[in-house]
């Protein structure tokens, strides 16, 4: 077999055709396209770049002071302040603790700030402040009502529905007194604690539901099983807290109060059984 012989071939570009080919690359390229053969960079856009993002920058600050001013001006001073009729405060009193006047500027105070101090008034349960351009601020406050009492060494504390001390005072409101009652703490703003845990919650169901049965009660003593809620001094209902919440609920014994002072009946005792059986006795003992 005849060994495969091998070509050598000396190829050499012809003269000029690299030099052609580089203008070819080169030719028709923008003026800061990055050349092959000088290597030198092209100048860049960044500083013209960078003079628009500067001018839209000083321009949003202009705008901004610009409206800060505008928002500041008298044009935005309040000149009417209109407050919720109120059981306990004038309207000059609700400014004052809301610290709003008139000629102050609408947006130089915080809304919130000014519910919270009103709600630090324990007969204020809940406060609105509201802004309406360009000048009137109302406020509507949801009020805490006074309905009953217990004693407190020599004082009184005043309660609301929720058990929520109003006051303590010196003299007794008159407001239904929860007896049978030991208050351990009050403080305003705050519910009352009591040592007779459960005979506080079962007055102050009573109490509730007499307040939604258009009733008053003088006075409630839930200390025994047997709860007493005194019309007078000399007239009360006697039976279970459950038989007593019952008939208030149905209208039963509303009727038979009713009926009671038609006659002229202005002593004796109301006995509130089970099944909503009701008698009356003169006797209070």
């Amino acid at each position: 077999m005849k060994e495969h012989e091998t070509k050598q071939f000396d190829w050499q570009p012809e003269e000029g055709a690299l030099e052609n080919e580089d203008k070819e690359y080169t030719e028709g390229a923008p003026e800061h396209a990055p050349s092959k053969i000088s290597g030198k960079k092209p100048p860049k856009k960044r500083k013209r770049k960078k003079k628009r993002y500067v001018l839209k920058v000083l321009l949003l600050i202009l705008i901004c002071v610009g409206l800060y001013f505008f928002l500041h001006s008298s044009v935005f001073n309040i000149k009417t302040i209109n407050t919720s009729e109120s059981s306990h405060f004038t309207a000059q009193q609700i400014q004052e603790m809301a610290g709003l006047k008139k000629g102050m500027n609408l947006f130089e105070f915080k809304g919130g700030k000014c519910e919270d101090k009103l709600e630090e008034n324990p007969y204020v349960q809940e406060a609105r402040v509201k802004r309406k351009l360009p000048g009137t601020v109302s406020i509507e406050l949801t009020e805490r009502k006074e309905m009953a009492i217990l004693a407190k060494d020599s004082q009184f504390v005043v309660i609301d529905g929720e058990g929520i001390v109003l006051q303590v005072a010196q003299q007794a409101p008159q407001l239904t007194f929860l007896s049978g009652v030991t208050v351990t703490e009050a403080k305003e703003n705050e519910a009352v604690e009591v040592k007779e845990e459960n005979v506080y919650k079962k007055a102050m169901r009573l109490l509730n539901e007499m307040e939604k049965a258009d009733l008053y009660f003088k006075q409630i003593d839930a200390s025994e099983v047997v709860v007493k809620a005194y019309l007078t001094d000399q007239l009360f209902c006697r039976g279970k807290a459950r038989n007593l919440l019952s008939s208030m609920k149905e209208g039963n014994l509303q009727a038979v109060i009713f009926d009671l002072y038609k006659k002229g009946e202005k002593k004796g005792v109301i006995n509130v059984g089970d099944d909503q059986y009701f008698s009356f006795n003169k006797k209070t003992k």
